[in-house]
């Protein structure tokens, strides 16, 4: 009997809306509804930062509790759970604060940070609460203003002196031309805040397992994004190091969430990425996925040719 119990539990905690929502809320942050996808991505960041790996996962669970906790959800709510829309902008927020605050090998320092990733977290949960009630698509806009708040109240420096810069800056110096292939990994990596090639290459994996397609767009929203970027002449490092590209890589994985995939919508869909990505840079604003949820926003008056099931179109 005991044995039998060893390996019924860990079916049930695979199949638990709670842990699959973990799980899909990690692929979610990338627009997949796929548990394998998100384990993946959780892996990719683990071997980045297992720091960042339990600040994203506290953030995620925190924000799916706390969404449970609060009122006016509908009878569905443990499906969504499970879906992982409870809990991708807290999986952010846990990234951001890990990211933007990086803490030292001291224990106080660690639970600082993870304090805040609470904190943080449920500031994001209430004002996805509030904004859902304008039924529009928000996607990841609690995760952006509750990282903003954080980042105005406790990192009042300019964006040079900022972890984001930080992170742009040690992609070295070599050129794009001859590292094309790195420099689009990285570029996949920063949408997780992860300035690797190796966890980029996961990234993609994960995007591979859920839908080829949407793996071959993203590629191609990167390549564009790059050539666009050193076209107008942008800073080469943040270039090389994706900085202008994780937005794009978010629009493309948007439309195609919502079936409008023509040419034009692509181009401009990137193009204003990149250039929001750079505006925000001049009047020194982190720009998080801003410009993702921007762009999307901007775009969404053109009728899609279809909706997929996948859509995050009614998120908190």
């Amino acid at each position: 009997m005991l044995f039998n119990d060893a390996l019924f539990w860990p079916g049930l905690l695979w199949r638990g809306p709670f842990l699959r929502g973990v799980l899909t809320s990690f692929s979610q942050i990338m627009l997949q509804n796929n548990r394998l996808t998100g384990g993946l991505f959780i892996l990719a960041v683990v071997i980045y930062s297992p720091m960042m790996a339990v600040a994203a996962i506290l953030g995620c669970g925190v924000s799916q509790f706390c969404t449970l906790m609060l009122p006016g959800r509908s009878n569905g709510r443990y499906d969504q759970l499970g879906q992982g829309l409870y809990g991708f902008n807290g999986a952010l927020v846990g990234l951001a604060v890990s990211c933007l605050w990086p803490v030292s090998g001291s224990t106080v320092c660690m639970l600082t940070m993870l304090m805040v990733t609470v904190i943080a977290t449920l500031i994001a949960t209430i004002i996805g609460h509030c904004l859902n009630r304008l039924k529009y698509p928000t996607y990841t806009s609690p995760f952006i203003l509750s990282a903003w708040l954080f980042w105005l109240l406790f990192s009042p420096l300019h964006l040079s002196d900022s972890g984001i810069a930080e992170v742009a800056a040690t992609a070295g110096g070599s050129g794009i031309e001859t590292h094309l292939f790195w420099s689009a990994l990285l570029a996949i990596g920063q949408v997780l805040f992860l300035n690797s090639s190796v966890s980029g290459a996961l990234l993609l994996a994960g995007l591979l397992i859920a839908s080829r397609v949407a793996a071959l767009a993203v590629v191609f929203a990167v390549i564009l994004s790059l050539v666009i970027s050193m076209l107008l002449d942008f800073p080469m490092l943040q270039i090389a190091s994706g900085m202008y590209s994780y937005n794009a890589v978010l629009v493309i994985l948007a439309l195609h969430c919502r079936g409008n995939v023509r040419p034009l919508t692509i181009v401009c869909g990137v193009l204003l990425a990149v250039l929001l990505t750079r505006l925000l840079q001049l009047f020194e604003v982190l720009p998080l996925t801003a410009p993702f949820v921007l762009s999307v926003w901007a775009l969404s008056c053109l009728p899609p040719k279809s909706v997929t099931r996948r859509s995050l179109g009614n998120v908190l």
